[in-house]
C-alpha cells in the first residue's frame, strides 16, 4: 500500500468520511496509468458491453478487425435476435450464434431477444419464460431489451406496453434465477422530449431520426415516468442482475445516477453513447461517481457495424471510416485515462460541445475495461490468461 501523502492526510483531516479524494491524478500517475491501458490493449484484454454488429461474415470480419487494432478482446454483440423457431428452421438467435463462433471463436458473446409477437395471447408471460430458458441452453450471455418498452411496442388496442407491465415479471425473475444479466435501454436523452425545431441542441441528431423524437405528450409518457417504471422493475427483481444502458439511461442527471446506483445493488450503468453528454460535467464530481461505484460501471461504446459503421450514434452524413472508428475509441481512452480538459468528443453528431477527462486510477480502469464484465459474464466467457 502507498504511503498516504500531505495533500491526502490533508484532505481526510476536512473530509474524515469521504470516500475518495477529489483531485485529479498528479501528470506521473496519468503517464503510468496511460502505460499500463495500453498493456491491456496490447492484449486484447478489454471488453465491449454494448455493441450491435450484423450478422455477416463480412461484418462481423469488419468489426473484429477494428478491435484488434484499438485492443477490444471481446465485443457483447446485443443484437443476437429472438430464439422463436418457424417449424424446423433453426431460430435467429441459433444462426446468428453458430456463425460469430465459427468464424471468431471467443470473440463475441451474444445476447437474446424477446419476441412479443404473442403478446395478446393468454399465456404470453409462460411463453417468454421459455424463450429465456431456450437462450440460456443455446449459449446467449444476457437478455437485451430495447427502448421499445413504453415508446414504440403497443398492444391488440394500440395501448403501448409499459416497461413495468406485471406479464414481464416472470421474464425478469427468470433471468435472475438463470444468472443471465439483463441489459435494458429505457427513455433516451432528455432532448428527445423538447421540441422539434433547431432551438433544440440534439437536433442534427434528432432531424435525421424523428422517430427518436418523443415529445409528443399525446403519444408518449414523460421522460421521468420510464425511468420509474424501470425502476419499479429493478426494486421488484432484486435478484436479477439490470445492466441500465446509456449511463442508467440518464446521463444528463448524475445526482439521480448516483442516487439510484445507492438504492438498488441489482443495478448496473453501461457507459455506450452517452460519454459526450457525462463529459460536460465537472470532471471532478464525475470522477468521484466512478470511484464510488468503480463495481457497477461497464465500458461500453455502442460501435455498430451493418452497411455502415455507427460510432455512438450517426447520421446523413459520410459514412465513417476504420480510422474514424479508431479515434473513436482513442477518445475513450483519452477521456477515462487523462486530465485533458476542454477537448472534441467523439460523436459530433450527439451534440457541439467539448468534454473534461475523469483521469481514473489504473485499480478502477481494471474494472471498468474488463474485471467487471468477466464477473457478469463468467458463465459465458472464456477462462482469463494467467497475468
Amino acid at each position: 500500500m502507498k504511503p498516504l501523502t500531505l495533500l491526502t492526510l490533508l484532505w481526510l483531516a476536512v473530509f474524515p468520511h469521504a470516500d475518495v479524494m477529489p483531485i485529479a491524478a498528479a501528470p506521473g500517475e496519468t503517464e503510468n496509468v496511460q502505460r499500463e491501458a495500453s498493456e491491456w490493449r496490447a492484449e486484447r484484454r478489454l471488453i465491449d458491453l454494448h455493441q450491435h454488429v450484423n450478422y455477416t461474415e463480412v461484418h462481423l470480419a469488419h468489426a473484429t478487425r477494428i478491435m484488434d487494432a484499438v485492443g477490444i478482446g471481446v465485443g457483447v454483440n446485443l443484437s443476437g435476435g429472438t430464439v422463436t423457431r418457424k417449424g424446423s428452421l433453426l431460430s435467429e438467435f441459433e444462426r446468428n450464434k453458430a456463425l460469430a463462433d465459427r468464424l471468431f471463436e471467443n470473440r463475441f458473446l451474444n445476447y437474446m431477444n424477446l419476441d412479443y409477437s404473442a403478446w395478446d395471447e393468454p399465456d404470453f408471460s409462460a411463453q417468454a419464460v421459455k424463450q429465456v430458458e431456450e437462450g440460456f441452453r443455446l449459449g446467449a450471455a444476457g437478455l437485451k431489451e430495447f427502448k421499445r418498452l413504453g415508446l414504440y411496442l403497443r398492444d391488440k388496442n394500440e395501448v403501448l406496453i409499459k416497461v413495468d407491465d406485471p406479464k414481464l415479471d416472470p421474464v425478469w425473475r427468470r433471468c435472475g434465477e438463470l444468472g443471465m444479466p439483463v441489459s435494458i435501454h429505457v427513455a433516451d436523452p432528455k432532448a428527445f422530449w423538447l421540441p422539434y425545431d433547431e432551438s433544440n441542441e440534439r437536433w442534427t441528431e434528432l432531424k435525421d431520426h424523428r422517430s427518436w423524437w418523443f415529445g409528443d405528450s399525446e403519444e408518449f409518457p414523460p421522460h421521468a415516468e420510464l425511468l420509474a417504471a424501470l425502476n419499479r422493475v429493478i426494486q421488484r427483481h432484486r435478484e436479477t442482475t439490470f445492466v441500465c444502458v446509456h449511463f442508467a439511461n440518464n446521463a444528463e442527471d448524475l445526482d439521480w445516477v448516483e442516487q439510484a446506483l445507492d438504492r438498488y445493488p441489482n443495478m448496473m450503468a453501461d457507459l455506450a453513447a452517452r460519454i459526450p453528454e457525462i463529459g460536460r460535467h465537472d470532471p471532478e464530481r464525475v470522477r468521484r461517481l466512478f470511484i464510488k461505484h468503480q463495481d457497477r460501471i461497464f465500458f461500453a461504446t455502442d460501435f455498430q457495424v451493418y452497411q455502415r459503421l455507427t460510432l455512438g450514434s450517426g447520421g446523413s452524413g459520410r459514412s465513417p471510416t476504420d480510422q474514424d472508428a479508431k479515434l473513436f475509441f482513442a477518445k475513450h481512452w483519452r477521456w477515462l485515462e487523462t486530465n485533458d480538459r476542454d477537448f472534441e468528443h467523439m460523436t459530433p453528431i450527439q451534440g457541439d460541445w467539448k468534454i473534461s477527462a475523469i483521469g481514473l486510477p489504473a485499480s478502477v480502469l481494471r474494472k471498468i475495461y474488463f474485471e467487471n464484465a468477466r464477473k457478469l459474464l463468467a458463465r459465458s466467457l472464456p477462462s482469463p490468461p494467467n497475468r
